[in-house]
C-alpha cells in the first residue's frame, strides 16, 4: 500500500471551473465537498490531491449534463500551454517526437499520479500512459481529456492533421464513440488492456513551428532542476535501480545480483517490487540503453565503440544487434539519417 496519495499541480482544476462558470455552473456547487476555496487555486504551483482533480472532471460530467466534457475540453485552443514548464519544455522541442519525449521524461514537473512511457519502434510507436490511482476511482475523464489534448496540441503545433494507427483506452465507454474516432481519425476501442495511441514512427520526426533551440536548452536545466527539488515517491523503485544501473552499465556491473545488494534487496524480492510496477529488470536495463543509445548518437561525436562500451556492451557489435532491434536499422545508418535533419544540431532529450 501507498503512504502517500498521489498529488497533482492544480492547473487543470482551475481550466475545469473556468469553463463549468462560463457554462453557468457556481464555483460553489464545482467545489462542494473537496475541501478548497477557488482562492487557493490563484498560486499556479499549488498541488493538489490527484483524486480531487478526477471528482472535479467527473463532477462537471454531471453539472454539464455531457459525457464528452473531457474531450470537448481538450480541444480548447492553446489549453495544452496551461500546463506551463512542462507544456513549454515540449512545443519548443524541434519535432513531434521530441514533444512526446519532453512530456514524458519530465511528466513528473506536473505531477506523480500520471505515468507515461514513448517507445519507439521502427514502423510505429506507442504512447502509453497509466494513473497511479485505486482502480475504484475511475480515470476516463481525464484519460481521455489527456489523450485528445495531446493529438490536439501536436496537429496544432505541427501544421499537420496527425492521425494514429490507433487507439486504445483502459476504461469502458458505450456512448459517442464515433466522436473519437471521427476526431482521431483511427480506430479507437475501449475496455482495453491499456491507455495507448500508436503513432507511426515516421510522424515521430515530423517538425514543430514552434520549435526554439535556445529555449529548449533554457527549459530542459530548468527542468531537471524542477524534478531533482521534488520528493521521491516512496516505492519508486524502478526509478531507484534505473539510476543505479546507469551507474553501473560502462563497468560491466550493472547486474541483479550487484544491483539488489546495493539496495538491500534479495534478487527475488527486487523482481517482485518490479514486477508491481509494471516492469521487470531485463525490461529497465533494455529501455535505459535504447535511450541513452539515441541520445548518444543524436546529441553527440562519440565513436559506436566507445557509445557501446558506456552501455555495456563488450563488443560493438553486439550494441548493432540491440540497435538493429531497436530501431530497425543499425547505430551508424541512424546516425547517418540524423545529420541534416531537424533534430541534427539539437539538444533533444530521450525517455
Amino acid at each position: 500500500m501507498k503512504s502517500d496519495t498521489p498529488t497533482h499541480n492544480v492547473v487543470w482544476a482551475q481550466v475545469l471551473l473556468q469553463k463549468l462558470v462560463q457554462e453557468g455552473v457556481s464555483e460553489r456547487d464545482a467545489l462542494k465537498g473537496l475541501g478548497v476555496s477557488p482562492s487557493q487555486f490563484n498560486d499556479p504551483d499549488t498541488r493538489w490531491s490527484f483524486d480531487k482533480t478526477l471528482t472535479l472532471f467527473r463532477r462537471a460530467c454531471t453539472l454539464t449534463q455531457n459525457d464528452l466534457f473531457g474531450f470537448d475540453l481538450a480541444q480548447s485552443p492553446d489549453i495544452v500551454k496551461k500546463a506551463g514548464l512542462l507544456a513549454y519544455v515540449g512545443v519548443s522541442a524541434p519535432t513531434i517526437g521530441g514533444y512526446l519525449r519532453n512530456i514524458t521524461r519530465f511528466q513528473r514537473v506536473l505531477g506523480d499520479a500520471s505515468k507515461s512511457t514513448l517507445e519507439e519502434g521502427p514502423e510505429t510507436s506507442f504512447l502509453r500512459w497509466r494513473y497511479d490511482v485505486s482502480t475504484s476511482n475511475p480515470t476516463s475523464q481525464y484519460a481521455e481529456f489527456g489523450a485528445v489534448g495531446t493529438l490536439f496540441a501536436l496537429r496544432d503545433f505541427a501544421n499537420r492533421q496527425l492521425s494514429p494507427r490507433y487507439v486504445h483506452f483502459a476504461h469502458a465507454r458505450n456512448s459517442n464513440t464515433k466522436s473519437f474516432e471521427m476526431f482521431f481519425g483511427c480506430d479507437v476501442l475501449f475496455r482495453q488492456r491499456e491507455n495507448v495511441i500508436a503513432f507511426k514512427s515516421t510522424d515521430l520526426d515530423v517538425p514543430l513551428t514552434t520549435a526554439d533551440d535556445n529555449l529548449q536548452r533554457t527549459l530542459l536545466a530548468i527542468c531537471e532542476t524542477t524534478i531533482a527539488q521534488l520528493p521521491r515517491s516512496p516505492d519508486s523503485i524502478a526509478r531507484k535501480i534505473e539510476q543505479l544501473v546507469s551507474e553501473h552499465l560502462a563497468s560491466g556491473m550493472a547486474t541483479q545480483e550487484k544491483i539488489s545488494r546495493e539496495i538491500g534487496m534479495s534478487v527475488r524480492t527486487m523482481a517482485r517490487r518490479l514486477s508491481e510496477e509494471g516492469t521487470t529488470f531485463a525490461k529497465l536495463v533494455s529501455d535505459l540503453r535504447k535511450a541513452l543509445a539515441r541520445d548518444y548518437l543524436l546529441n553527440s561525436d562519440l565513436p559506436l565503440t566507445e557509445i557501446a562500451f558506456l552501455l555495456g556492451y563488450n563488443e560493438a557489435s553486439s550494441f548493432s544487434a540491440a540497435f538493429r532491434r531497436w530501431f530497425g536499422t543499425t547505430p551508424r545508418d541512424f546516425r547517418k539519417r540524423s545529420e541534416g535533419t531537424p533534430l541534427s544540431g539539437k539538444t533533444t532529450p530521450q525517455s
